[in-house]
């Protein structure tokens, strides 16, 4: 798969789902759906596009990982919502809505000055703190 990722680079085709305008690195949240795309296949059973998706995935690495790209949180979202049953012409809107609360976020602070805002401060609250339902709160 390595050579195809070379080819398809040399050939300057994008490969949907690789890189990140801010992460250098493979994009924190990518670990978190890769983890349940490999729970889920593997409970499931694998599909042919998981396959060739978790190949280019390890091509890629070693073509393009060198340069800081390296797979995004949607490059498996996709595989994952196949299995589930969804249809692909609804898979722009889910990528959408889960995206909803950052674009008005950033929509929001843009208004303020004028200026886009990419958050890079540190978290520094409680983690994995248990969750309490709202009316418990």
């Amino acid at each position: 798969m390595a050579a195809w990722v070379a080819e398809a680079l040399a050939q300057k085709r994008k490969i949907m789902g690789m890189g990140h305008r801010v992460y250098k690195v493979k994009d924190p949240r990518a670990f978190a759906l890769q983890k349940l795309a490999k729970q889920v296949f593997a409970e499931l059973g694998s599909t042919k596009l998981y396959d060739i998706a978790e190949e280019i995935e390890k091509g890629a690495a070693e073509v393009l990982g060198p340069k800081g790209i390296y797979p995004n949180v949607d490059f498996f979202s996709g595989t994952v919502y196949l299995k589930m049953g969804i249809e692909r012409k609804l898979f722009t809107p889910i990528f959408g809505i889960a995206r909803v609360a950052g674009y008005l976020g950033h929509y929001l602070e843009q208004m303020e000055d004028n200026r886009i805002f990419r958050p890079r401060q540190e978290y520094l609250g409680p983690h994995d703190a248990p969750y309490v339902p709202i009316e418990d709160r």
